[in-house]
This record gives structure tokens, C-alpha cells and sequence, in this order.
């Protein structure tokens, strides 16, 4: 997915959007704060680039993001470590581990052992 620039408060609708979806303008207002009419605007916005799609239910659009959220995932965390950790996902796995040392379970912990020792194969087959 290509990264897209997105102002502040399309970033945020979108954020909703992914959360709460299906949304009504109320909705995504209520998440927001703001006027009706700005909520609106913004989502409009996002429907004419193709990031969210709407559709009539009685007197309201609703609406839904259109991308997948893996990959909406993937391309914001790619943007967070990029913007806050120059890149480097052990920076980034260094500080999830760290904001989690009472919550990091043996399973957990399990899991990103196996999925490290997949990253290091990947790399000897493909060299």
C-alpha cells in the first residue's frame, strides 16, 4: 500500500473509521468533536480519494474505510517507525516490550521468538 499524506483530522476520521466503522457524520463527530459540518467535510474528503466509502441508510450516509485495515496497519507502522525510531524495528520492538514488561506473557514471548527465527530462514533463503 502506498503511503498516503493525509491532513491531521483526515488522519483522525480515518483512525474512526477503522476503529467503529460503520459510522454515521454523527458518529465520527461525536469521536472527534468539531461541528457536524466539519465531520462531514472531512469524510466526504476521504470518500472522493478513494479511503472511505459511503452508502444511504434512510436519511444518512454511512460510512466505511475502503483499504484493508492490514494494511492501512502496516503502512502506519511503517510511518511511526520511520518518524520516531529513524526506521529501525528493533528501536520499535525495544519500545513495545518496554511499554509492556507486566503484560508480555510466555506466548507472546514464544510467538516473537518464532517469528524472529522465520525472519532470520527468510533472509538465508533468499541470500
Amino acid at each position: 500500500m502506498a503511503t498516503v499524506k493525509l491532513a491531521r483530522r483526515e488522519r483522525e476520521a480515518l483512525d474512526v473509521l477503522y476503529r467503529y466503522a460503520p459510522c454515521t457524520v454523527a458518529d465520527v463527530q461525536s469521536h472527534l468533536g468539531g461541528s457536524y459540518a466539519a465531520a462531514r467535510a472531512v469524510l466526504s474528503r476521504l470518500a472522493r480519494r478513494g479511503l472511505a466509502s459511503h452508502r444511504y441508510d434512510g436519511p444518512r450516509y454511512v460510512y466505511e474505510p475502503t483499504g484493508d485495515v492490514s494494511a492501512a496497519a502496516e503502512s502506519a507502522l511503517k510511518n511511526l517507525a520511520a518518524t520516531f525510531f529513524g526506521g529501525s524495528n528493533a528501536a520499535v520492538m525495544d519500545a513495545l516490550l518496554g511499554m509492556s514488561t507486566d503484560t508480555v506473557d510466555d506466548v507472546e514471548l514464544r510467538r516473537l521468538e518464532e517469528l524472529v527465527a522465520a525472519a532470520r530462514k527468510s533472509r538465508r533463503d533468499n541470500a
